[in-house]
């Protein structure tokens, strides 16, 4: 398959130097998510100052600009979001069965976290519904040992 440059497509032959760039990638919060996820729990870091719940955490407070480090354990159901379905492939080629992504609100966090929705007509989804994770049999400490999430019927 090869692929052609359309005539709004323009290309700069250049080097260009980023060394001069530093970057600084913190994995704090992503390594204690994970841990937690061997045990099918989730864990965020709380700011002493607000009390906002990071999860995963950074080593800091993005309101209150101070360094942060409280584990605090949050629920596996949440709040909805926001949400997207999918009904094409990045080509646009129909897909089989549509697919539910949604932004969800862990209960006892103040950030959201992506995941797939089943269990649900498309059309019946809505921004609040309540949901809970579902995991996978044997969880390894990855973002995966989320299978997916399930909406929560009272």
């Amino acid at each position: 398959m090869t692929f052609e440059m359309g005539p709004e497509t323009r290309q700069v032959e250049a080097m260009w130097d980023v060394s001069t760039y530093n970057y600084r990638m913190d994995g704090t919060g992503i390594r204690l998510l994970t841990e937690g996820m061997k045990e099918k729990k989730l864990r965020g870091i709380r700011c002493g100052e607000c009390g906002m719940v990071y999860m995963p955490g950074p080593s800091y407070c993005r309101k209150c600009f101070v360094d942060i480090d409280e584990v605090v354990e949050v629920k596996d159901t949440g709040t909805v979001m926001s949400y997207c379905v999918t009904m094409a492939d990045v080509r646009g080629n129909p897909i089989e069965e549509f697919r539910i992504s949604a932004m969800i609100q862990f209960d006892g966090a103040d950030t959201w976290f992506v995941g797939t929705v089943t269990g649900v007509e498309w059309q019946d989804f809505k921004v609040g519904m309540r949901v809970k994770a579902v995991w996978v049999d044997e969880p390894a400490g990855s973002l995966s040992d989320i299978d997916r999430f399930e909406v929560i019927t009272d």
